[in-house]
């Protein structure tokens, strides 16, 4: 709180740190609100890092992240980096995803 001034982003992480493929951790979302309401007089962007995807990214879009992070279930229902097209296809279902949670 004390170096908000300071900031362009703040991420709260939505698993625990360490490894991809992990569970999203819904009972961040309350931190995500807190985050919101303490940046809301500064232009700061909110991150969430951690088990984004087309079932979990609205609880996060609707605390109030506006940068997403996703990566395995991008790359799990993208059919993996070298399936370009899936991959674009799983992206935009995301921010599908996010976008009607608004």
């Amino acid at each position: 709180e004390n170096v908000l001034d300071l900031c362009d982003l703040v991420l709260v992480m939505t698993v625990n740190p360490g490894f991809g493929g992990q569970k999203y951790i819904a009972s961040m979302e309350p931190k995500i609100f807190q985050v919101r309401d303490m940046v809301e007089a500064y232009d700061i962007d909110i991150e969430v890092d951690g088990g984004i995807g087309t079932e979990t990214v609205a609880g996060a879009a609707k605390a109030g992240a506006n940068v997403l992070v996703a990566g395995s279930s991008l790359y799990r229902n993208g059919g993996g980096w070298q399936d370009v097209g899936k991959l674009a296809e799983a992206v935009e279902a995301v921010r599908s995803a996010a976008r009607a949670a608004l």
